[in-house]
């Protein structure tokens, strides 16, 4: 007994575009995009390469469209939850606390998200795409700094570089979320945020102090 079928339903071009970008940021997060080929993200994807230049017309629109506006998103999102968090540096010591450690937790989000596809990108060869990733980067570290100096300038010591230290606490976030994904081991977010948080507030190491002449 044979059974009709009706007619198999199309994708949509929506649906495809997102479908081909979300593989496109898994090949490209595993191999960076020189050693990227498109036959390969199609094969991911489950499209032939005619099917993904009708959406992308190069690999470096593809990699536009799969990673650089993922930063871009990010970007926004760290914007939006930054007027919030300014209110509480403004608050309560407790208040003020709760906004910083909401704030890295946006970059540690970023560093779990993101972080794959900046170390294949930005360890590869140099190349067009990485100098538009290193733009993106660069816009948001400028955004997060000026949030922490205009939300809390009376709290900084004056010999900290904002943008400096907001770039090795990152760092530190990536590192710390790439170890874990080497290793197989899940990253736990709140125990680095504890950690890196005890680093800003009191510091890891205690000096002795000199001792005091004695006066006769």
């Amino acid at each position: 007994m044979s059974v009709e079928r009706g007619p198999k339903r199309r994708m949509s071009a929506a649906l495809r575009r997102a479908q081909i970008t979300d593989s496109a940021r898994r090949v490209f997060s595993e191999k960076g995009y020189a050693a990227t080929r498109t036959r390969e993200i199609a094969a991911e994807a489950g499209v032939n390469e005619a099917m993904l230049y009708r959406h992308f017309p190069s690999k470096e629109e593809l990699f536009e469209a799969s990673v650089l506006e993922s930063i871009d998103a990010a970007m926004i999102g760290a914007n939006a939850n930054a007027r919030s968090i300014s209110r509480d540096l403004a608050g309560s010591s407790t208040e003020i606390q709760d906004g910083i450690r909401r704030f890295f937790t946006d970059l540690a989000d970023l560093a779990v998200e993101l972080g794959p596809l900046i170390g294949a990108t930005a360890f590869g060869p140099d190349s067009p795409v990485r100098s538009k990733l290193v733009e993106r980067l660069d816009a948001l570290f400028d955004v997060a700094t000026t949030i922490t100096v205009n939300g809390i300038p009376d709290l900084m010591k004056d010999e900290v570089d904002v943008r400096l230290a907001h770039e090795q606490i990152f760092g530190s976030l990536w590192f710390a979320a790439e170890m874990a994904r080497w290793t197989g081991r899940p990253f736990d977010r709140e125990a680095v945020l504890d950690q890196v948080l005890l680093t800003i507030y009191g510091g890891v190491i205690r000096l002795p102090e000199d001792e005091q002449p004695v006066s006769v």
